[in-house]
């Protein structure tokens, strides 16, 4: 019984999640096991059509429960279609006082799904690119085992 219970719940709570915005862009990177190096950068491209519209932009990250740090510090960089570029620092709380995730997930995993910038009009149409990289002083970082970028449509 408590199986089927677990079981019912489980898929109650997936098809919960696939609920709400969908993402304009998405796209996610797996770490190597031995942890995330601050020098190993990921990049996410894509491209803007059009210029009026607005996202909400998330960072989405997945680590297991011997990750040793109750938050996450990561470097930001935008390439803009000119060749602009803008630097940011974002900081990440992934857990409480008491310790306990923020996130969500089963078992070993705890999933975040961290929003940082809202309603957000792109400059220019065409390429876009950010890079993300982690601004922890432990390197490699231990416990992460995936890192992705998606876009949503903003929705009032």
């Amino acid at each position: 019984m408590k199986r089927r219970l677990f079981a019912a719940a489980t898929v109650a709570c997936l098809a919960f999640m696939g609920c709400g915005p969908e993402a304009v862009y998405s796209e996610q990177f797996e770490v190597d096991g031995s942890g995330w190096l601050a020098s190993d950068e990921l990049a996410f491209n894509w491209t803007v059509e059009d210029s009026l519209a607005r996202y909400d932009f998330f960072v989405d990250l997945r680590h297991d429960q011997t990750y040793p740090f109750s938050n996450i510090y990561l470097f930001l960089e935008f390439t803009f279609p000119n060749g602009k570029i803008a630097r940011d620092t974002l900081g990440c709380d992934l857990a409480d006082e008491r310790g306990q995730w923020y996130g969500s997930g089963f078992g070993n995993l705890v999933d975040h799904r961290i929003g940082f910038r809202e309603a957000t009009q792109f400059p220019l149409t065409g390429p876009y690119r950010m890079s993300l990289r982690h601004a922890m002083r432990t390197d490699p970082l231990p416990g992460i085992s995936d890192v992705g970028f998606r876009l949503e449509a903003h929705v009032e």
